[in-house]
């Protein structure tokens, strides 16, 4: 299941980051050319996410994911992560 979910989460990643690329490069601004976490999930979310704990390098961590990040870069990495697990792992 997890290699599923890798292979499907790499290729949502690499779909938008395609479409991402294709729109830097014609100077459109539309939906795909900044999208991150805090934007899909809104501003108050993200920051009660982020001042859920009071240890600063968990909060300046969570604020570069949810900030900076772009959200197929998550899914690729998340992808990455979750496809290696599926194969090296044995179902039991």
């Amino acid at each position: 299941m997890t290699t599923k979910i890798g292979i499907f989460s790499l290729a949502a990643g690499l779909f938008m980051a395609i479409f991402a690329g294709i729109s830097g490069l014609m100077a459109a601004n539309n939906f795909w050319v900044d999208l991150t976490i805090s934007k899909l999930i809104g501003e108050d979310t993200t920051e009660s996410i982020i001042t859920c704990t009071d240890i600063i390098v968990i909060q300046d961590t969570l604020d570069s994911f949810m900030y900076e990040w772009p959200v197929f870069g998550l899914l690729l990495g998340l992808g990455a992560v979750l496809l290696i697990i599926g194969l090296f792992l044995k179902n039991h």
